[in-house]
């Protein structure tokens, strides 16, 4: 079935099922009304609790929220209790919930590739491992990346949200193994409600977001549509004082290839390359003390001077960002037993601001891979002599300006030992602000869902459902063609320079001066450049042309079809009548990606020098990054399934379910059986349990032949500096399993509740990507530095490419390590267990109703066991728990998350004070090397704890609900726990804003 197919089919079924509604007219169900703006959240009370109805985890209608399956339920009166504005910060609220994207950086291994998505990890399990639904469907992934992307849930519409803890792949089918998050939309919405809030951040424009909603009850049917915006502000690195930080402190932001560059000067023609006679050895601008006075530390690398770069002032801790959502949907009953739903939502996400280092550090060049001379500039350039002067070579064998010296006489050229084409200079020529390379990221979507319920008999239901999403994800980085730069070093650079034709530097043929002299300052700091010579600056042209967008556009489009027949079976069993539902799903999904252009295509540039196909190491043009193939890839998926929920006794109920879902091909098919009981020996007591085993099979972005993806990381074994990591796909992965239980009890009595959980998952065959920072150290003998030789006779040394693409035992070391490839395995699987607690207490204090709560994730342990590749074991098992694991394969993962609520509801006010917990992660790698001694930065577990209030006041007029809310965020200004990290702190455990202040309206007529 072809896309365009797929998409004919869902807009015929969303069509039909509108027209009937709109001309039908529906009546709205009482039973389904939200919760009044006016209820504050602490009225929460026992008996509320007890009302409330939960769908999520059965096709059975009428499951209690006390039910044999741990699932929490947050209405939207509890949402805007605490001020939660976004799904990130609701889902960033759950301590059942690991490292998230959507606050994380281009730094952040799980975020490469993924600015501007938002996702959830329950469990720590990985956010393909977990099922979001919309109104109980499937709703919209990222394109290939196998979770949906939670950044475009329509907030301003939802009543409620609920999340499955427990594995449900016997309900839902494939990556439900984890749970399940179900965003519910408002039904039976009548009136207008406009809102709108503001957060002032500091450094920062602030942060706002507003929504309009109109819904409209008729004699038997309801309509709503709204729209939302929200808008985050760029905050920068250098807004905080404890990102950057000095070389012996946190080494891990400082590159040691940098501009200024270490430079060979040589004698006579540049066609002689690296081999020339050396005339001398320099750091740029040495001479007048450049490195350290535009923001540089020198040091060395492999016994050679250098001045390392610390590109994060570059950089962004929060990028510009703008999300828009447009929802609708209908509702009618066209008769007392037949009903109808529709719903449509588009969402876009912008990120067009980016912002990376002014370039990256080569780790290839024209000639293949290696940092080290890779690169040779002309004594003609206009940058040379300034460089000769500044570097202590003036008047000396390399100096050409010198009449009778060498390089005067023979001429001279200098190899380029160490450097990156841009450094402390920036290049705000060509993007503007500080400097910084500037990128993008866009995510627009549209989804379709339409359905029927039709009450067959009094204990007959069918339900049914259409869906479709489309989704795509246009993302790209800048970097520089290798064979451009080079051009442009000896003036050939310039889109219409001909260098058969041209003259260097004239006319069209530009020069491209690769020296310090050539900017005023580091912008990023503010910092007078002491060897800058005006009219040495590069010039527009020249940067275009070595500059481009590297990247991909990407693509998803997926049809489900759902069926379920649910009712009582009329058996009378000791507690009641047996139900049960059987039902059918079908998901066709189609998988597009395309390289943003014909340098980004591995098919059509796949050699170092543009234009060639034919070379012994087909590693393309960038000088850093990688390339992408098109792709064109489908799945489809067939499923059966079955619940029977048998009432055994009154106080004694149990649920088995079953599913069937077949793959096709080498994928195959697979039965996941689950068991749930829940007994209730008293009114205020609840026992319950549950077993079963999951299944995921492996999505078509990860089946294909061919590179996928490459990342930008930090090797330990390279002295973590970044190199490229080369994804790869592979047609051969197996589904992974997992065998999942949860025992837990509830108590509830006299305004108290508690709930303890216990939950374990056991996985086998984990889908997942070959540990890269592993691979690398195993090769490298398991050093830090980069200056000790590797292992060339290793097992997997042929998953790293190193400098001039040889690997010499003796010789070669863990600095010229260039690329490492990451493939797509079947890995040796995890076991984690913990507990979820919670607690709350209801009580009258004084005019008002007071409740006190706490609800938190003690995770117990999370077994990685060890790795393999060709029967070489390179990964040993470890307990992630309590870890940062920043050179793991799990992500930092805290022992104990929680937080307190106290929550104070007055007549038309309400106060809600929130403290949020998160226990320290230890850096498992321990002290590093730092300049001339080590440093214990980041390696000590500090704990984050921030306190927020929030509170609401309903205006006392007639001519609408009109609500007021404020808050503060951080009240105590908290700083993230310090970490041996690029932005010195870890994004997925601590909060990098600070103190924020946010003010709120909303008017509902």
């Amino acid at each position: 079935m072809t896309g365009k197919l797929l998409y004919t089919c869902a807009r015929s079924a969303l069509a039909v099922a509108l027209g009937t509604t709109f001309v039908a007219t529906a009546k709205a169900q009482e039973d389904n009304t939200p919760i009044s703006v006016e209820t504050p959240a602490g009225e929460d009370s026992a008996e509320l609790r007890q009302t409330k109805v939960t769908v999520t985890g059965s096709f059975i209608a009428g499951t209690p929220e006390d039910a044999a399956l741990p699932v929490d339920v947050f209405d939207s009166a509890e949402l805007d209790a605490s001020g939660i504005s976004s799904p990130l910060e609701f889902i960033k609220s759950l301590p059942s919930v690991g490292s998230v994207l959507g606050d994380s950086n281009q730094f952040s291994g799980d975020a490469q590739g993924a600015q501007g998505t938002g996702s959830i990890n329950l469990r720590n399990l990985g956010a393909s491992r977990n099922l979001v639904l919309m109104n109980g469907r499937r709703t919209i992934n990222s394109p290939g990346d196998g979770f949906a992307n939670t950044n475009l849930i329509p907030l301003f519409a939802l009543e409620r949200i609920e999340v499955l803890k427990d594995g449900a792949a016997a309900t839902y089918g494939s990556d439900a193994i984890s749970g399940v998050a179900n965003f519910i939309t408002k039904s039976g919405f009548d009136g207008i409600e406009l809102k709108g809030d503001f957060t002032a951040i500091d450094g920062s424009d602030g942060d706002y977001e507003y929504s309009a909603l109109f819904g409209k009850n008729f004699d038997n049917g309801n309509v709503m549509i709204g729209i939302g915006q929200q808008v985050r502000s760029e905050l920068s690195t250098t807004e905080r004082d404890f990102v950057i930080r000095p070389f012996d402190v946190n080494p891990a932001q400082w590159s040691v290839l940098g501009n200024p560059g270490t430079y060979i000067p040589k004698l006579g023609p540049i066609s002689q390359g690296a081999a020339g006679t050396s005339l001398g050895l320099a750091v740029d601008g040495s001479a007048i003390g450049a490195c350290d006075a535009i923001g540089g530390t020198g040091g060395t690398l492999s016994g050679f001077p250098i001045c390392r770069f610390n590109y994060v002032p570059f950089d962004n801790l929060v990028e510009d960002q703008t999300r828009t959502q447009v929802y609708a949907q209908a509702d009618a009953d066209l008769s007392p037993s037949f009903r109808i739903h529709a719903e449509a939502l588009y969402a876009k996400t912008d990120q067009t601001n980016n912002r990376y280092s002014p370039s990256f550090p080569p780790t290839q060049g024209p000639l293949g891979p290696g940092s080290a001379q890779a690169f040779f500039v002309p004594d003609t350039n206009p940058g040379y002599q300034a460089f000769i002067n500044q570097s202590g070579l003036a008047g000396g064998a390399a100096d050409p300006g010198t009449p009778g010296s060498f390089a005067n006489l023979f001429g001279s050229y200098a190899s380029i030992l160490f450097f990156r084409p841009i450094g402390f200079g920036g290049n705000e020529e060509l993007y503007g602000g500080k400097g910084g390379q500037v990128g993008q990221s866009i995510d627009e979507a549209f989804r379709v869902s339409g359905g029927f319920a039709w009450d067959i008999t009094d204990n007959l239901t069918l339900d049914t459902a259409a869906t479709y999403f489309e989704s795509d994800r246009t993302f790209y980085t800048p970097d520089v063609v290798g064979q451009r730069l080079q051009d442009s070093l000896e003036g050939f650079g310039g889109e219409n320079c001909d260098r058969a034709t041209g003259t260097a530097g004239v006319g069209d043929c530009y020069y491209f001066n690769p020296f310090l002299n050539g900017h005023a300052a580091n912008p990023a700091l503010g910092i007078d450049n002491p060897g800058y010579v005006p009219g040495n600056e590069n010039s527009r042209e020249v940067l275009d042309y070595m500059f481009e967008p590297n990247g991909t556009d990407q693509s998803e489009e997926t049809l489900i079809l759902d069926a379920v027949l649910s009712g009582e079976s009329g058996i009378l069993l000791n507690g009641g009548n047996l139900a049960y539902a059987v039902g059918a799903q079908y998901r066709h999904n189609e998988f597009f990606s395309d390289p943003l252009n014909n340098l980004s295509n591995a098919d059509v540039n796949p050699c170092p020098v543009e234009g060639e196909v034919d070379c012994p190491l087909p590693l393309g043009p960038w000088i850093f990054l990688g390339q992408t193939r098109e792709s064109r890839l489908s799945q489809s998926v067939y499923a059966l399934f079955g619940e029977v929920f048998l009432p055994i006794i009154d106080d004694l109920e149990a649920t088995v379910a079953v599913r069937y879902e077949d793959y096709g091909g080498s994928i195959g098919s697979t039965t996941n059986p689950k068991v749930s009981l829940r007994y209730t020996p008293t009114e205020w007591l609840t026992v319950r349990g549950s077993a079963g085993t999951t299944f995921r099979g492996p999505g078509p972005g990860v089946v294909r032949e061919g590179r996928l993806t490459t990342g930008l990381v930090g090797i330990a074994a390279a002295g973590n500096n970044f190199k490229s990591v080369d994804t790869f796909g592979n047609p051969g992965l197996s589904p992974e399993t997992a065998f999942t239980y949860n025992v837990g009890a509830i108590y509830d009595n006299a305004g108290l509740s508690v709930s303890v959980d216990y939950w374990s998952y056991d996985f086998e065959d984990e889908l997942t990507l070959t540990p890269v920072q592993a691979v690398a150290s195993a090769v490298a003998n398991g050093q830090t530095s980069g200056t000790l030789p590797v292992n060339c006779s290793h097992p997997l040394v042929d998953r790293i490419t190193f400098a001039d693409n040889q690997c010499i035992q003796g010789v070669t070391v863990g600095n010229d390590i260039q690329r490492v490839r990451a493939d797509n395995v079947n890995g040796p699987g995890v076991k984690t267990s913990g507990i979820d607690f919670a607690a709350s207490y209801d009580f009258d204090a004084g005019p008002g109703l007071a409740t006190v709560g706490v609800n938190g994730t003690y995770t117990l342990e999370y077994d990685v066991r060890e790795f393999s590749l060709s029967g070489t074991v390179f990964a040993p098992a470890f307990d992630a728990v309590g870890y940062a694991n920043l050179d793991r394969s799990a992500a930092p993962i805290s022992e104990l998350k929680g937080n307190l609520i106290a929550n104070y509801a007055l007549d038309n006010i309400n106060l809600r004070y929130t403290l949020d917990y998160l226990s320290g992660v230890e850096d498992n790698r321990g002290p590093t090397a730092a300049g001339t001694g080590t440093t214990n930065f980041g390696v000590a577990a500090s704990d984050y704890i921030q306190h927020d209030l929030h509170g609401s006041w309903t205006l006392p007029v007639e001519f609408a609900e009109v609500q007021l809310t404020g808050g503060i965020e951080n009240i105590t200004d908290e700083e993230p726990a310090p970490a041996r990290l690029e932005l010195s702190y870890n994004p997925f455990v601590g909060n990098p804003l600070g103190r924020t202040y946010t003010v709120g309206l909303r008017l509902r007529y």
